[in-house]
């Protein structure tokens, strides 16, 4: 029982490490993942415009399709 709970504190502890250094858009692989890191970190550098989408470029984001978006996708290798 020791042991489990060591390993899900273990692996809390990692989940929450590479959130935690999650800071740009560029650095997440979806807006979903984006949009929570946004909501559980209250990181408004990630919404750019004050709507409260966060990282809108990312695929499942409103602007994903806009050229402005497709630049940056390019720019940071994420299609």
């Amino acid at each position: 029982m020791k042991s489990i709970f060591t390993l899900l504190i273990l692996l809390t502890s990692i989940t929450s490490l590479s959130y935690a250094k999650a800071k740009y858009c560029k650095e997440f692989n979806s807006q979903a993942e984006a949009q929570k890191y946004f909501k559980t970190h209250n990181a408004k550098r990630l919404d750019r415009d004050k709507d409260g989408e966060a990282c809108e470029c990312l695929k499942g984001g409103s602007s994903y399709d806009k050229s402005s978006c497709k630049r940056w996708r390019k720019k940071y290798k994420k299609n």
